[in-house]
């Protein structure tokens, strides 16, 4: 069962089968502190605080301040997801997440790509591999 919450700056669901979240960035919006915050709330309350993939479109011209993308790449924030694929469409959107993989440094493996399947299934590949992990872990002892 899917289950969404929207805020100003985008629509959030999470696919509890698949173990996804999906943020679609609503385009034409700048991201501020407050905003990330409300999106890190909506997660926490959509996924009830269970390890997650996030599939996060952003499709447009989005801009996000320098403090929202220090709070989005916080160990912190990011300590029960698994992996984020952030799907763009434009190279300012491209370079805009680059330079927050490069600088911002997230905690999780995050990745941009062009290509919807493409994300999906790398997101798929890597919550496998982390389940995999928890197995061997629990496993040992």
């Amino acid at each position: 069962m899917n289950h969404s919450i929207n805020t100003r700056t985008a629509k959030l669901s999470f696919n509890k089968e698949e173990g996804v979240l999906y943020i679609e960035l609503i385009a034409e919006n700048e991201i501020s502190l407050e905003d990330s915050i409300e999106h890190i709330n909506a997660t926490e309350k959509l996924t009830n605080g269970a390890f997650h993939c996030a599939f996060i479109k952003a499709l447009g011209d989005i801009d996000i301040s320098s403090d929202a993308r220090k709070q989005g790449a916080n160990a912190e924030v990011q300590k029960k997801l698994i992996a984020q694929a952030v799907l763009v469409n434009s190279l300012a959107t491209r370079i805009a997440g680059n330079f927050y993989i490069r600088f911002n440094k997230p905690t999780k493996p995050t990745k941009i790509f062009t290509n919807a399947e493409d994300a999906k299934s790398w997101l798929l590949y890597k919550k496998k591999e982390f389940e995999d992990a928890q197995k061997e872990l629990s496993s040992d002892n």
